[in-house]
């Protein structure tokens, strides 16, 4: 079964703020306007919005920072 977080657990989840998870899913949100879904997936990890609340699948979050995270 899968865990969904608050933008605030996956900013905590993901070290940065939720202004920049949400400056992130605007800037995902504009790629899939374009039709590049490969740039929206490399932008931000995806989200649902039930309601008013934005979710974030805790293991799409560890999936995205593996595949498009920096190596340090």
């Amino acid at each position: 079964m899968s865990t969904f977080i608050t933008t605030k657990q996956a900013a905590e989840y993901l070290n940065c703020t939720r202004q920049h998870l949400y400056n992130l899913r605007t800037k995902r949100k504009s790629a899939m306007l374009l039709g590049d879904k490969n740039l929206a997936n490399k932008l931000a990890p995806e989200a649902i919005k039930i309601g008013g609340r934005i979710l974030y699948e805790e293991s799409a979050l560890e999936t995205w920072l593996r595949t498009y995270g920096e190596v340090a």
